[in-house]
């Protein structure tokens, strides 16, 4: 089975939900993060559940070059932001395979559409998904 190469950005207590649920994905590992807070504390527990050699990364670009999927945690006032970024690091060459958002998607529906419309320019399938 291939392993799907997962990075976070958040760390925050939906990152550490979600890197707990993560440890029932078969193939699945959780390669790094990058987060303005707790960044290391969620790197840390990664290694300590045997989710993978997870490190944390300066910048959104970096994180997307050695993962395979990023999934966003983040807060909805960042997501535009942060997936200007990810496709920003597609379109340099980040062979990326997609983008997970947390629930809500955005703020509005204007900000969803601009969202779908950034996932699109750069060719990548998006999944939304919550917590609970």
């Amino acid at each position: 089975m291939q392993t799907l190469k997962l990075g976070f950005i958040g760390a925050g207590f939906i990152g550490n939900f979600q890197a707990t649920a993560m440890k029932q994905v078969r193939g699945l590992e959780l390669v790094g993060v990058y987060a303005l807070k707790w960044a290391e504390k969620l790197a840390k527990f990664a290694q300590e559940n045997n989710l993978g050699d997870c490190r944390v990364y300066p910048n959104v670009a970096e994180l997307c070059k050695n993962c395979d999927v990023v999934a966003v945690f983040a807060p909805n006032f960042a997501r535009i932001e942060l997936v200007e970024q990810i496709v920003d690091a597609a379109k340099a060459g980040a062979e990326l395979k997609g983008i997970i958002c947390e629930k809500p998607l955005a703020r509005t529906v204007a900000e969803g559409k601009k969202l779908i419309a950034l996932a699109k320019e750069a060719n990548l399938p998006t999944a939304y998904f919550e917590n609970q």
